[in-house]
This record gives structure tokens, C-alpha cells and sequence, in this order.
């Protein structure tokens, strides 16, 4: 049974097929692969999992690099004397709790995740915001931020705590790694209309299946996407 909904959270059609007719619009036969962790509430409504860096970045970070970014693009590389502290960033982002805003239409997923990284880069400092779809989000802070309407965190595909080297240049002669990149995880709920974020929880890609349990089984999940055709459910 397919259902589709609108934008307004409506259901509008509703197509059953069979098995054997949704295979054929698998053209590629392509597998989108990606990690998952499971969100576990705390106490707190803010978590700080860890008040440090790595060891590997905690010697290129700067308590007064705030003061220095304003005009600094955040999806630039990041550079010595411009990484804020992880736990500054905490205190920065803290006050985004409570906050709300408008979750509706049909690609409401993308357009609060991008409602929400704005906030983000507004909140540290940045003058501009911008957005070119590269991990971490925030590349001039390693910062990647997350929106959890739900408790499966979706983490791409590689592991937050991975040693596998960032495609980013080297600083002050030392490699960045996946596991050094800071991550902003915001819970929100949505009333259908808005979206008000209730949670946050900041850590290093190292501490974080530390504090999210990774979803075992294969560890790596692997699914199939079809793109259904405009007239799949008729006018």
C-alpha cells in the first residue's frame, strides 16, 4: 500500500500494488547504504557528552576564535586560531531550546534541516549563511548538526567515531579525522505547523555510539528507493 500525503499532512491518495509491479521501477538497482544510532534521552534538556575535543583537534582550537569568524564563510575550510572550543559551542547553542519554526509543506524535512543550520550558523557567530550539502555542515567549525523528529539518527556513510581521514587540509600539520568533527544533535516536535526544538546534545564524532547505541545486525544498513513517476497515483 502506497499512501501519499500532502503537504498539509493529509492523506490524498492511495495506491496497493503488488511486489513484482513496484520492481519495475527500480531502473538502477542501486542500494542507498548508511549507519544508524539510536537516540537515548537523558535527564538533562542539554547534554554536553563531552566538555573536550579530541586529542587530535583539542591542540588547534581557540577560546576567542568567535570573535575572529563573523565574516568567515561556514562552509569554508576549517583553519588554526577559528575553531571555537566544543564546549563554547554548547554554550552558544543552548539558547536555540524553545525556539520554534514553521515545519509545513510537501519538502518540510529539508527546508526545517536548512531552517535550523541558519539558526545554527547565526547563533555561533556567522554574518551569512550558507549551505553547499558537504559534511560536516558547518565545515569552518567541524560542526555537523542534526534534527531528530524521531529516534533514528540517520549518520551516513561513515561512523561518527571512524579514523578514517577527513577530506579536509591538514592544520598546523596535523590531519583531521571523521572522528574529530563536533556533532549538534536538537530534538524537536512538531504540532504540524511548527516544529519547536527540545533537546540538545553536543559531543566529538569519537564519544558519540559511546552515548548513541549504534543499530547492530549488519551495522551497515542497506535499503532500495524507487522514484515514483508523476502518474503513479492518477489524477
Amino acid at each position: 500500500m502506497i499512501i501519499r500525503v500532502t503537504g498539509k499532512d493529509q492523506i490524498d491518495r492511495v495506491r496497493v500494488v503488488t511486489g513484482a509491479r513496484l520492481s519495475l521501477l527500480d531502473t538502477t538497482g542501486t542500494l542507498t547504504q548508511k549507519y544508524q544510532a539510536r537516540l537515548v534521552s537523558g535527564k538533562a534538556t542539554a547534554e554536553l557528552i563531552t566538555p573536550y575535543d579530541t586529542e587530535n583537534l583539542a591542540p588547534l582550537v581557540y577560546p576567542g576564535a568567535e570573535q575572529h569568524i563573523r565574516s568567515a564563510s561556514p562552509v569554508s575550510y576549517p583553519t588554526d586560531k577559528f575553531l571555537i572550543p566544543i564546549r563554547i559551542l554548547f554554550e552558544k547553542l543552548t539558547p536555540l531550546l524553545g525556539s520554534k519554526f514553521s515545519c509545513t509543506g510537501s519538502d518540510q524535512e529539508r527546508l526545517r534541516g536548512a531552517e535550523l543550520h541558519r539558526r545554527v550558523c547565526q547563533q555561533i557567530g556567522y554574518t551569512n549563511y550558507q549551505d553547499d550539502g558537504r559534511f560536516p555542515d558547518i565545515r569552518h567549525q567541524l560542526l555537523e548538526v542534526k534534527l531528530q523528529t524521531s529516534p533514528t539518527i540517520d549518520l551516513g556513510l561513515v561512523c561518527p567515531n571512524s579514523q578514517n581521514i577527513l577530506d579536509v587540509p591538514e592544520i598546523q600539520g596535523r590531519q583531521i579525522r571523521h572522528c574529530d568533527v563536533r556533532y549538534a544533535v536538537f530534538c524537536g516536535q512538531s504540532d504540524g505547523g511548527q516544529i519547536m526544538l527540545t533537546h540538545l546534545y553536543v559531543t566529538t564524532g569519537e564519544a558519540f555510539i559511546s552515548r548513541f547505541p549504534q543499530f547492530q545486525g549488519k551495522v551497515l544498513n542497506k535499503k532500495r528507493q524507487l522514484r515514483l513517476p508523476a502518474d503513479f497515483f492518477g489524477r
